[in-house]
């Protein structure tokens, strides 16, 4: 059964999936965050790769090359001449190393996708990369970031059910990601933040989606955004919207921040395919701070 069959069968029952963000780094231990997963048994996991990748970018990658080099030229025994030629041509190698670039980066990819994989089972897998701009960890550049999103696809794309499209970088760069989703075929997910409960923009934003032929819609709504409206109204809003474009685009909600109890119960209320919680205190992130614990998920 793949992701979207899944999210079919729950609509059916009125229930939602349930996702969890995995935003480990290469100091932190994946084990434990395994075995939290067997325990909470969540259907999806984010693998938020902005946690990881940026250590091994290409310039941190180069820095440890030519450090390494450097160092080794600084401990051997030659003269002062001998060891500033061997430093200048480090200084050569560098454009060697950029234009050998994408093909070390795509084996770095795999190896971090395969990874992540690994650590999360036989659950669904959603690629995500976010910057420090829209909550994330990651200091990529934009187009960095959209390097890093599709080689992931084209190297990896059987280990991803569904990624999200970085609402921030620009209509190019989107466009590329999703070729490379479409080219995997793997589903893609665009979002769009709430930002009023005008049911214009709304629609606008769904036919955008629809036209990219994403799968799914992801609307974004802060805890502070949550508490300016009535619930009852957004509810209705969005389950007009939902049942409108149900057999074109699956809609989504992410809460952002941390939420009071009421909010909590509020966004229970309200429809999505499915539902982000952090697995537990330990491991939540800057936009996914409520945990399964604090809702009674299981």
């Amino acid at each position: 059964m793949d992701f979207l069959t899944l999210i079919s069968k729950k609509e059916k029952i009125n229930q939602a999936a349930l996702a969890v963000p995995m935003a480990l780094g290469p100091n932190d231990k994946f084990t434990p965050f395994k075995n939290r997963l067997q325990e909470e048994k969540p259907d999806a996991v984010i693998w938020q790769a902005d946690a990881i990748a940026d250590d091994f970018s290409k310039e941190v990658i180069w820095d440890q090359v030519k450090q390494g080099g450097a160092q080794a030229v600084d401990e051997g025994e030659l003269s002062a001449m001998k060891k500033a030629s061997m430093k200048a041509e480090l200084d050569k190698a560098h454009e060697e190393f950029l234009g050998n670039w994408p093909q070390i980066q795509q084996q770095i990819v795999l190896e971090l996708a395969q990874n992540a994989k690994e650590t999360v089972g036989d659950r669904f897998l959603i690629l995500a990369y976010s910057n420090k701009e829209a909550g994330g960890q990651g200091e990529m550049g934009p187009a960095d970031q959209a390097f890093f999103l599709t080689s992931a696809l084209k190297v990896a794309g059987d280990c991803f059910d569904a990624v999200f499209i970085p609402n921030q970088l620009d209509e190019n760069l989107q466009e590329k990601v999703i070729e490379a989703a479409k080219a995997a075929q793997v589903p893609f997910i665009v979002s769009t933040i709430l930002t009023d409960m005008d049911r214009a923009d709304l629609e606008e934003q769904f036919q955008k989606a629809i036209k990219s032929g994403a799968a799914f819609l992801n609307i974004e709504l802060s805890a502070d955004f949550l508490g300016q409206f009535d619930v009852a109204d957004l509810d209705e809003l969005l389950v007009t919207l939902k049942e409108q474009y149900r057999e074109q685009v699956k809609l989504v909600l992410s809460m952002t921040g941390l939420l009071t109890k009421d909010q909590l119960e509020s966004w229970l209320v309200l429809p999505s395919a499915f539902v982000t919680l952090a697995l537990s205190e330990q491991y939540q992130t800057p936009m996914v701070q409520s945990t399964i614990k604090e809702l009674g998920w299981n």
